[in-house]
């Protein structure tokens, strides 16, 4: 499902507090673009929570992993004193 089939199809949602004041009407063009500017901010901060998630996992992944040639002794690498 696409963010453009998810569109109501009730009409106008009129606030539940009522704070418009009487005889102004909501411009529906600029309902629809708030509209998509709120699901790509959604779509945008779900990405960046999944990035993080992942990178995190990944570290977890990575710590666990025994095989690691860079955790042996470094003492073999470098070179005797004189």
């Amino acid at each position: 499902m696409t963010d453009k089939d998810r569109t109501a199809t009730t009409g106008p949602i009129a606030p539940a507090n009522d704070n418009n004041p009487s005889g102004t009407s909501s411009d529906p063009a600029m309902k629809a673009r708030m509209d998509e500017l709120v699901f790509i901010l959604a779509r945008m901060l779900g990405r960046q929570i999944a990035r993080e998630e992942f990178e995190r996992r990944l570290g977890e992944i990575d710590t666990a992993n025994d095989n690691d040639p860079s955790g042996r002794s470094t003492a073999s690498r470098e070179e005797p004193d004189e």
